[in-house]
């Protein structure tokens, strides 16, 4: 019963971290995919601006996201630096991997595969999904102590009771 509630706990602290990201992404990757393919015809050239806007969409968030969780500690120069370090060591290894084989080969691979322009596409984005989360989550959790984090309210009361004990 602990290790499933443990495991949920986690699951849902993943799901608050990188819904966010998954969503702008998301928009940008199958919205540039869209307008590239309708431009030119080629699949090849939709997969590559798809991985690249999907990208972009995705790293806009996470930074976003990174200074304004560390802000009020750290201040705003230090926080955009935090924001920076905790991207690279996030998701350095995982957006290699996704950026340079799995999503280009899955966006292209999709449609080729099932013949229909959108199911392919995210059939495709759902395939390259589970190979960078993966390393993702792996990064997440390896160097949880590097990144910028968003403190849960429990965690701050926990915090702020050590304190109160600590200074009686």
């Amino acid at each position: 019963m602990n290790t499933e509630r443990t495991t949920r706990r986690k699951v849902l602290e993943w799901v608050r971290r990188y819904l966010p990201c998954e969503i702008t992404s998301t928009v940008a990757e199958l919205g540039s995919a869209a307008v590239v393919y309708m431009s030119t015809g080629s699949w090849a050239a939709a997969a590559v601006v798809a991985t690249v806007f999907a990208s972009i969409g995705y790293y806009a968030t996470a930074y976003v996201n990174a200074v304004r969780w560390s802000m009020a500690e750290h201040g705003f120069g230090r926080a955009n630096l935090l924001a920076l370090r905790s991207i690279a060591v996030e998701f350095g290894p995982a957006e290699v991997i996704d950026s340079l084989a799995i999503r280009p080969v899955t966006l292209y691979l999709g449609p080729v595969l099932t013949g229909s322009p959108v199911v392919g596409l995210i059939v495709g984005k759902l395939a390259a999904d589970v190979g960078f989360y993966g390393c993702t989550i792996l990064s997440y959790e390896k160097f949880r102590n590097l990144l910028a984090v968003k403190r849960s309210s429990q965690e701050e009361l926990t915090d702020e009771i050590v304190d109160a004990v600590a200074a009686a």
